[in-house]
């Protein structure tokens, strides 16, 4: 069966690996909120930081184009509408830009992170705000982090095996989309309902009590690094 590699976790002993679940999250929001509100002219310098985070963590660069494509695919369009709209070749290529340097930024996250420890050390944080509701909550996290790399596998697997038997996107669009849709929510719904089956069978309690993962320096860093930008970002735009 067929594998995607986005939106994966990736055992490794990089520096993202090792930090704090809750210090990336906050990294990721931050970075997102900065990249997005920035004057366009900002936006490639800072888009160079994920970039760079994927360089160093030797990221399967190649296989991720790969299976980015449409992500590619919606920054294109997303670069023409602007383009169109406004004029203004430079606001395009930046929004573009900003939306794909995100998706980059959601990739490192996902790639050196469990779902399953990043959800307890969510819960763990929330826990003295809103009390036990917070491990409820890291639940649903846990649950949605775990199926998203089931529906990226999904898509290669269908994709593959409909190219196997001929069918092809160029010759027959409509045709080819219509059986794609169909196949895969199939396979998503089997998927589904194997994973519930799987968690009713050890026991899973939703509103169990976990425990975060350690916090080290690196992570007050991170953390504080985040927010001192975030809030540079939000003071001076």
């Amino acid at each position: 069966m067929a594998q995607a590699v986005i939106f994966h976790y990736r055992d490794s002993d990089s520096f993202l690996t090792r930090c704090n679940p809750n210090a990336k999250l906050v990294a990721l929001i931050s970075y997102s909120v900065i990249i997005a509100s920035v004057p366009c002219a900002a936006v490639f310098p800072i888009a160079l930081l994920p970039a760079a985070a994927a360089v160093a963590i030797k990221l399967p660069i190649k296989a991720y184009i790969k299976e980015s494509k449409p992500f590619i695919v919606l920054a294109l369009i997303m670069a023409a509408a602007s383009v169109i709209t406004c004029g203004n070749a430079l606001e395009g290529t930046a929004k573009a830009t900003a939306f794909l340097s995100t998706v980059l930024a959601s990739m490192l996250l996902t790639d050196t992170t469990m779902p399953d420890e990043a959800a307890s050390s969510l819960g763990a944080a929330l826990y003295h705000i809103i009390g036990r509701r917070a491990f409820t909550m890291a639940s649903i996290v846990e649950i949605t982090l775990s199926m998203i790399p089931m529906i990226t596998d999904s898509a290669v697997t269908i994709s593959e095996a409909m190219q196997s038997r001929g069918a092809s996107l160029h010759h027959h669009p409509l045709r080819f989309l219509t059986q794609f849709s169909s196949s895969m929510l199939t396979d998503l719904l089997d998927r589904a309902e194997a994973y519930t089956d799987a968690l009713y069978s050890r026991g899973y309690d939703a509103s169990m009590r976990r425990r975060s993962a350690p916090y080290r320096k690196r992570d007050a860093a991170m953390i504080a690094i985040s927010a001192a930008s975030l809030l540079a970002s939000v003071t001076l735009a």
